[in-house]
């Protein structure tokens, strides 16, 4: 038996398209507040960027023409330097930093930050220049002793290097970055003997990075202790495997 379609009356029929008429304007009006939440935020995005780039303006008009650098200036122009530091935005920190001490704010952290930003933009000898000031202001500075012993390495002077790195080593404990780089520097002067003793205590401090085995085995066998140096090519194989 087959059943018949029951006809829509009128009233159906106008009452199903208002729904749908209503649905499909309430989807637009979804979709426009949609639309206009992404604008706003895009505007406020937009308007934040350029206050900031304002007030930053101000400060760098102030200290351009002031003669008195007050304290308060000086303050400003750091957190400008540090933030742009944080934010990876090395050559503005740099900026920044000169802009500091052009203002007579000079401090060993102040000339340690200005390298370690001069070194991620490849400027090193800039970065070798700024080390050396902080360290002139204090020469206890260990992060910038071994920074200058880090430029010395990748600038194939392995004695100016050992000079540095063995001012932490000697005077600071232990530290396996100086302690360990202090070997590679001996390695490249040849002086064999030294480096494998520096290898020998940097894994005393860390025994379990293989590129310090694996530095040690080489060091004993360009002295033909070929025994010696497998040993730790098996033990830097076996930390691998790990």
């Amino acid at each position: 038996m087959v059943e018949k379609k029951t006809k829509k009356t009128d009233t159906e029929e106008n009452l199903e398209t208002k729904t749908n008429t209503a649905s499909g304007e309430k989807k637009k009006a979804v979709k426009a507040k949609k639309n206009d939440d992404v604008s706003m935020g895009i505007r406020l995005e937009a308007s934040l960027l350029k206050l900031k780039k304002f007030v930053d303006n101000l400060v760098d008009a102030y200290s351009a023409t002031t003669n008195i650098e007050p304290h308060e200036a000086k303050e400003i122009v750091s957190s400008k330097a540090a933030s742009f530091m944080n934010k990876g935005q090395y050559g503005k920190a740099i900026d920044e930093f000169n802009r500091l001490i052009n203002l007579g704010k000079e401090d060993a952290s102040i000339y340690y930050n200005l390298g370690v930003c001069c070194e991620n933009e490849e400027m090193d000898e800039e970065a070798e220049n700024a080390y050396k000031k902080a360290i002139e202001i204090d020469n206890a500075f260990a992060d910038a002793y071994y920074h200058l012993g880090l430029i010395a390495i990748g600038n194939d002077n392995p004695k100016t290097a050992i000079q540095y790195l063995s001012k932490i080593v000697n005077n600071n404990g232990s530290s396996y970055d100086a302690t360990y780089n202090l070997g590679v520097a001996y390695d490249k002067d040849k002086n064999y003997p030294e480096a494998i003793e520096c290898f020998k205590k940097a894994i005393t401090e860390e025994p379990k990075y293989t590129k310090t085995y694996k530095r040690l085995g080489y060091a004993y066998d360009a002295i033909q202790k070929h025994s010696e140096a497998v040993e730790c090519f098996k033990k830097a194989m076996e930390l691998e495997e790990i």
